[in-house]
């Protein structure tokens, strides 16, 4: 996934650069609350940011990256 990508992402949920980066490298988990609001700006389902495993979401998201 191009860093450029989860620039984007960070920016449509609110959240910053740093939390999406530690959020790839499995650094941090996001709450609820971000859950929602990263599955609200790449159009997936929140339980996928809240439960997903990293590879699973990074899956989605790599078939979503050129429609963000």
């Amino acid at each position: 996934m191009k860093h450029g990508y989860q620039t984007q992402i960070a920016k449509k949920a609110g959240v910053s650069d740093a939390f999406i980066s530690f959020f790839f490298k499995g650094k941090k988990i996001p709450s609820w609350k971000t859950a929602k609001k990263l599955g609200a700006a790449t159009d997936t389902d929140p339980i996928l940011w809240a439960e997903g495993r990293f590879e699973e979401i990074k899956t989605v998201l790599s078939s979503k990256e050129n429609k963000l």
